[in-house]
């Protein structure tokens, strides 16, 4: 926050030091952007929410002593309340989601200060500086201390495919841009008299006191041009759908979902009967379904039974380990297939053997070899063969690894729900006769550079393109709270930018089949059993990148963040 402190030195302190205003107006900035967000949803104060934080931007001078530990405050309010539910798994969370909350709420005064920086000193317009520095710190804080880009400005516009259609050519980051440009454009015409005093005029200038329309040509237009264009991809998606209408449909996947509580696994006796659940579940969908099941998909780890296996290229010698053990969690999921005449995915806990002469049993005599243990998924065919297994690449901290745990041992007893799984690697995608199927768990779809590098490495190193994405998530650690929203929220626009559709199986929900066009075509309920049939209609491909953000990347966000960088330089040095 060394920018923001130093642009604060741009104003003498003129306003009297008990000024409350700035703290004021930081925190009904946070209510209205936390209204937008689930659980209340009312999406319009999203485009509104901003304009206190722009108010004091404007300002030449910020009332108040300390007035970024202020805006602190007010951002990390926000947080508190929009991410609540980070405390749910665990009574000993409620210390990660205060400091999660401080971390994130950081953002906001570096917010203000920089575009203060670009408003006073550069004299950039606020309806373009406040959107670049905006967008800028967002691509930041989505890979910063392994990524968090949850409850974006954007997630709040899920219910309005026209405004988020953008997202094929820029991301996310483009219709956050796009909320953050109109939030500045009507906090540049609104008049300042009210907030401030005749000492914050600028020298030679009254003080507005009225609106002034001028200021919202820049919104009228982006906002013009946004929805042109979302237009013009849903309908021309909607004659693409006649006309794949009339040769027949995609696959058709059952989504799976238990209402296991997340606390009970590990107990043998409530895992058979979760997995006595799916099973029943599974063989109920495909009886009802109206179309022959293609596939049938269990949420993350749900299939409770290890999936014990040797490394191909480097493990120890097979005659160390139990045949049939080593093949029974195969055999089991190939005998499901064969019964439900469908394929099978589920999200499973995979242990591989790997040589390794320095692991040692308890007595110190070398083993020969380790475990190492992945969050994975594996796919087996109606014909019983295993087709592949994708590992989670994107690990939660606290949740399957711990961060320091080898120079802090203490931390090992921090959450009873901390695994110790290692991130897989880029594969390509598993491959259902001609469906191609990118897998993720998890919260990996929350990020969009992760979702976006699984399709390049597909398209590159085997010439491939997904057809469906599947995500196998485990969200019952919530209870049903707005973290469910959320995380589907980011699903939507993976699907957007991808331009490809998404299927989630959740246990105790969200369970959802979202198309490419980003629109929620089903969704379960939450926290109960339930299964959900989707007829996917697969994208009509025009080269080997779906969309232009597929091909290119979030350059313009990065490129953002670089202009944060120059101006925390020009604040620094004054």
């Amino acid at each position: 926050m060394p920018a923001a402190r130093h642009a604060a030195e741009i104003e003498p302190q003129s306003l009297p030091p008990k000024s409350r205003l700035t703290l004021v107006l930081g925190l009904l900035g946070s209510l209205l952007c936390y209204l937008a967000h689930p659980p209340a949803g009312i999406s319009v104060l999203a485009w509104l929410g901003p304009t206190p934080w722009l108010l004091l931007a404007r300002l030449p001078r910020l009332p108040g002593r300390r007035p970024y530990l202020m805006l602190w405050f007010a951002g990390m309010a926000f947080w508190l309340a929009a991410i609540q539910w980070i405390r749910l798994p665990y009574w000993a969370n409620i210390f990660g989601l205060f400091l999660l909350a401080a971390y994130l709420g950081a953002y906001l005064p570096v917010f203000v200060g920089l575009t203060r920086v670009a408003v006073h000193r550069l004299h950039v317009p606020l309806w373009i500086a406040a959107p670049i520095v905006w967008t800028g710190l967002e691509w930041l804080r989505a890979r910063l201390f392994t990524g968090f880009l949850m409850a974006s400005l954007a997630h709040t516009q899920v219910g309005h495919p026209r405004v988020i259609q953008i997202a094929d050519l820029f991301g996310e980051y483009g219709v956050t841009f796009l909320i953050m440009l109109v939030a500045a454009s009507i906090g540049a015409a609104l008049p300042l008299d009210w907030i401030s005093t005749p000492q914050d005029s600028e020298p030679g200038r009254p003080r507005p006191r009225r609106l002034k329309l001028r200021p919202l040509l820049p919104a009228a237009v982006a906002l013009s041009a946004a929805f042109a264009y979302g237009q013009w991809r849903l309908h021309q998606d909607a004659a693409i759908a006649k006309t794949q209408a009339e040769g027949g449909v995609g696959p058709t996947i059952a989504l799976i979902q238990s209402d296991m509580h997340a606390d009970w696994k590990g107990t043998p006796e409530r895992d058979a009967k979760v997995m006595e659940q799916l099973h029943a579940l599974s063989l109920q969908a495909v009886k009802e379904s109206k179309q022959p099941v293609d596939l049938v998909v269990w949420p993350e780890t749900m299939y409770r039974d290890p999936f014990t296996m040797i490394d191909a290229t480097n493990g120890p010698p097979a005659g160390m380990f139990d045949a049939a053990g080593l093949d029974a969690t195969r055999r089991d999921l190939a005998a499901k297939a064969a019964e439900l005449g469908a394929a099978i995915l589920v999200g499973v806990d995979r242990y591989v053997a790997v040589n390794d002469q320095t692991t040692r049993d308890e007595s110190g005599r070398p083993v020969g070899y380790r475990i190492d243990g992945y969050n994975s998924s594996a796919l087996v065919d109606k014909s019983g063969v295993l087709v592949g297994t994708y590992d989670k690449m994107h690990l939660l901290p606290f949740g399957e690894f711990i961060p320091l745990v080898d120079w802090l041992p203490f931390l090992r007893g921090y959450s009873p729900i901390t695994g110790r799984a290692i991130p897989g690697a880029l594969t390509e995608p598993l491959a259902l006769d001609e469906l191609k199927l990118s897998v993720n768990i998890c919260y990996e779809t929350v990020l969009p550079h992760l979702i976006r590098r699984q399709f390049v490495h597909a398209i590159r190193e085997t010439s491939t393109t997904p057809d469906v994405m599947v995500n196998l998530t485990n969200d019952a650690w919530y209870w049903g709270s707005s973290e469910l929203d959320m995380h589907l929220a980011s699903g939507v626009f993976r699907a957007v930018e991808m331009r490809t559709p998404l299927v989630v199986a959740a246990n105790r929900g969200l369970s959802a089949h979202v198309d490419s066009m980003g629109r929620i075509v089903q969704v379960t309920e939450r926290n109960q059993p339930a299964t959900l049939v989707a007829s996917v209609r697969l994208p009509t491909r025009r080269g080997a990148y779906p969309s232009l953000f597929a091909r290119y990347g979030d350059w313009p966000a990065l490129g953002s963040l670089i202009c944060c960088m120059v101006l925390a330089v020009i604040g620094w040095r004054r």
